[in-house]
């Protein structure tokens, strides 16, 4: 399978697995959601085994990182700050309650993955 065929698989089994999503919320029935994802991510990994070409190189990696870094570093503060305003001005403090734990957990999970990698790296 060349990258173009694999393009072409990933957006029929996105378009399925979104198909099934949505009927399956409008039926109220969450186990076919979470059923079709999970196979879905199945059939997207399998083809993408198959891919013979190159799809990923070190720079998309580098590019990659450098993204997901910059996008945790400006949700958390803005979600952070976001939900404390909510909090302090006692307008929508649900929101701003689930900002700030969303913002918690997102540091909490950071703390996690850079203490793993970190020592992962140093073996």
């Amino acid at each position: 399978m060349n990258r173009k065929q694999f393009a072409i698989y990933g957006v029929l089994i996105t378009l399925v697995v979104g198909v099934v999503v949505g009927y399956s919320v409008s039926e109220g029935n969450i186990w076919s959601s979470v059923i079709a994802v999970v196979i879905g991510i199945i059939l997207l990994t399998l083809g993408k085994r198959r891919v013979e070409e190159v799809i990923e190189d070190e720079r998309i990696h580098q590019i990659s990182e450098k993204a997901s870094r910059k996008t945790l570093q400006i949700f958390g503060i803005a979600s952070a700050l976001l939900g404390l305003t909510l909090i302090t001005l006692k307008e929508l403090t649900e929101v701003g309650y689930t900002l700030a734990f969303s913002a918690s957990i997102l540091v909490i999970l950071y703390l996690i993955f850079y203490a793993y990698y970190s020592r992962k790296t140093l073996d």
